[in-house]
């Protein structure tokens, strides 16, 4: 069952809001390259298991990540689906580099 206008823009706005944090667009880099457990992410950002597994549930909820357990292990992976429909919304909306906001440019 197709999902209406509205439940379209909820879903749009669910991912937006993930994907308005560093943390998780660096998160969603990494697990761009492959699966991988929190302990292999939380080496690879320096960041803490509590820290790391927030902003994966925030991922998870936006459908933007999968998770697999496997014995006490829980995997992560990039829900591709997800990723190229909101890839796809991103290209319509982005901005060339001339046209980047100021405080974009002054970090």
């Amino acid at each position: 069952m197709p999902l209406s206008d509205d439940q379209t823009r909820a879903v749009a706005a669910l991912r937006f809001r993930a994907l308005g944090d560093e943390t998780r667009l660096r998160l969603l880099g990494i697990l761009a390259e492959g699966e991988m457990c929190v302990a292999d992410l939380m080496d690879e950002t320096r960041l803490g298991q509590s820290l790391v597994s927030h902003h994966l549930r925030t991922l998870r909820q936006a459908g933007l990540v999968r998770n697999r357990p496997e014995g006490r292990l829980v995997f992560y992976s990039l829900s591709h689906a997800a990723a190229d429909a909101t890839i796809e919304a991103l290209t319509s909306l982005v901005r060339s580099p001339a046209e980047a906001p100021a405080a974009a440019l002054d970090e």
